[in-house]
């Protein structure tokens, strides 16, 4: 083919029918082009730090993930507030803007990629026996790469947080500001319209899938159990199943730098510094008073803050860039030859929703076509031109179950079930899903061949309530070395138990009628390592979890919010550093339990809660 494009088409098309055909081609490249928003986000702003004498600001934000978008987006709304915004990665790509191909962008430039240390009875089938955590490196951070679901959590989780001590973090407390960002359709009713409102800055949609069929047959195997079908996910206590939405909106994702800083970017008071590294938070004492940074071309420079410096970086940078600065556990700092400037469980409570591949359903009597190739194209072109078709779905991951397998009477999950349809032949999505999980070749190989034959639906339970604790450290304190991710998944034996118990749960739908009916049946597939368990036995359920079990990217708790006193916390309910003048930390390492749910929804809460705490602060300061 490519000597043939070389040396010209001899069969080329003139005439009007030519004519047709390139305004066709002409169509597919304006439509790729218009995925591209560069222009849309704040300009890079190195050249003119570079030139200042003496950079100072009122506010420094480290990290434009998330969290940090919807901060900078706030806090410059004071129009006599100076902001500077610092991202380690760029403006995210074109590609993050296709919902379907969001496992593609793990292990890219947009993905930190994190490795995590081995342990003996997790991520055995891994690549080199390691889990892999991907957090986005980007604008927007980890909603440029996520699967855009929208959850808030169960209402107790908020209410738990109270109970330890942190006043105004109930779940009255914070669903105001669950709702302040959202922009959600028009002519919501019910429970879904109490729960999702309009008139903010990020878009909510419900997704455009077409795997419609799967999902119906999955929702009605569900009510022939007698499990409640939810008209909304975000609406407070809840145990059922239901379809979530998305921060999405005319089949494109809606990253939280999109929504927020794009309408931001001309603003006078906001800086943004890209593909910037912070190395240090700059202290006089105990105070805060700015942050080292190493720039795009390598040159370090200390940027002042007048007010305060806020960590944004996420549930892994945070507690590495706190610890480089002299907080954490002085044991940790002391061996790493690093002076305490206050003794906190920095890197400590870490937690993570564990997901689960190891279940998985055959589907012997459907009929849907085989996938094909061509049809691969034929949903690009969908996607391009008209945002419908495979490429605006994210595989059915949005058809969510909610259950409580210790205690089925409790309004309260334990575990949540995905739930991912491969067709037939649908090679490409296996091998994307395998990738993005760090699989090994021989897994990946094995699945990749059991879908050549049959249409299948991942059965994917995550543990919302892990009793299990990782911890974070230091490798050295050399800000360029990784740190060190201790994960400690099923370290408490109780893990490990109700997550095999989500496999009884799911052979009960296969007793329904309509699995029946589709001939659904349990799937079971070779891994190294368990050939000597018998297929369907606990073992072969314990072997398999012990390998296909990992994160589902969702780490938190590393900075836990906690009153004064209490020897976990490492930031107090307004989210100020214990011990330490004008820093906080504001992202998902200061939940002191892990939520209910997907975690993305409540860190933008956070930082919607935390902008106000800020402002409470500083606006009566500035007017005495």
């Amino acid at each position: 083919m490519g000597s043939c494009q070389l040396e010209g088409c001899a069969g080329a098309i003139g005439g009007p029918g030519g004519l047709l055909f390139a305004q066709l081609l002409n169509t597919i490249l304006s439509a790729q082009c218009a995925l591209n928003l560069k222009n849309e986000y704040p300009a890079d702003r190195t050249e003119e730090l570079l030139g200042m004498d003496d950079p100072s600001y009122d506010f420094v934000i480290v990290g434009g993930g998330s969290a940090g978008s919807v901060l900078a987006s706030r806090l410059t709304e004071v129009q006599r507030w100076k902001v500077l915004l610092i991202e380690a990665g760029e403006d995210p790509s074109a590609l993050s803007e296709i919902p379907g191909l969001l496992l593609t962008l793990q292990g890219t430039e947009e993905d930190y990629a994190y490795e995590v240390e081995p342990q003996a009875n997790a991520c055995q089938g891994m690549k080199g026996k390691r889990c892999r955590w991907s957090k986005g490196k980007a604008l927007g951070g980890s909603s440029v790469i996520n699967a855009m679901l929208h959850v808030y959590g169960n209402d107790r989780d908020y209410d738990n947080w109270a109970k330890l001590g942190n006043t105004g973090w109930s779940y009255q407390d914070v669903f105001p500001y669950f709702l302040k960002s959202l922009n959600c359709p028009p002519g919501l009713t019910g429970a879904a319209g109490e729960h999702c409102r309009s008139g903010g800055l990020l878009d909510i949609r419900s997704y455009n899938y077409t795997e419609s069929k799967m999902h119906q047959i999955v929702l009605d195997a569900a009510r022939e159990l007698g499990i409640p079908i939810l008209e909304s996910l975000n609406a407070g206590k809840y145990l059922g199943y239901g379809k979530a939405y998305g921060t999405l909106d005319k089949g494109r994702r809606v990253n939280v730098a999109k929504a927020f800083l794009a309408p931001a970017r001309d603003r006078p008071n906001l800086r943004v510094v890209k593909s910037a590294r912070v190395v240090g938070i700059a202290m006089e004492g105990d105070r805060a008073s700015g942050v080292h940074v190493t720039l795009r071309n390598g040159r370090s420079i200390l940027v002042k803050a007048s007010k305060e410096v806020i960590m944004s970086a996420g549930s892994v940078a945070t507690p590495q860039i706190l610890m480089l600065s002299g907080i954490g556990p002085r044991d940790h700092l002391r061996e790493m030859k690093i002076d305490t400037i206050a003794d906190l469980p920095v890197g400590k409570n870490l937690q993570d929703h564990v997901i689960w591949l190891g279940i998985q359903l055959e589907l012997t009597n459907h009929t849907g076509e085989p996938f094909t190739q061509t049809k691969l194209l034929d949903d690009a072109y969908d996607f391009l031109v008209h945002r419908k078709g495979e490429f605006v779905s994210t595989g059915g991951v949005d058809l969510l179950g909610f259950v409580n397998l210790r205690d089925p009477q409790s309004l309260y999950p334990d575990l949540q079930f995905h739930h991912a349809y491969f067709p037939k032949g649908q090679v490409f999505k296996v091998e994307t899903i395998m990738r993005a999980f760090n699989i090994d070749e021989g897994i990946t190989a094995e699945l990749v061949r059991k879908t050549s034959q049959a249409d299948a639906i991942f059965v994917c339970s995550t543990l919302l309530k892990p009793k299990s604790l990782g911890e974070i450290k230091l490798r050295s304190a050399d800000p360029k070395d990784p740190v060190k991710i201790y994960a400690n998944y099923f370290t408490d034996p109780e893990d490990e138990e109700v997550m095999l118990k989500s496999v009884d749960f799911v052979k009960t739908f296969l007793e329904t009628k309509i699995f029946k009916d589709f001939s659904i049946k349990m799937r079971h597939f070779d891994i190294p390592g368990c050939s000597d368990t018998v297929p369907d036995s606990r073992e072969y359920w314990k072997c398999s979890l012990s390998h296909v079990a990992g994160t589902v990217f969702h780490a938190v708790g590393t900075a836990r919010m906690g009153p004064k006193g209490d020897p976990r916390a490492v930031v107090d309910p307004r989210l100020k550093v214990h011990g330490v003048q004008r820093l906080r930390v504001i992202d998902a390492s200061v939940m002191p339990v892990i939520t209910s749910g997907n975690t993305h929804a409540p860190v933008i809460m956070i930082a919607e809660k935390g902008s106000d705490l800020i402002k409470q602060e500083w606006l009566s300061k500035d007017e005495l």
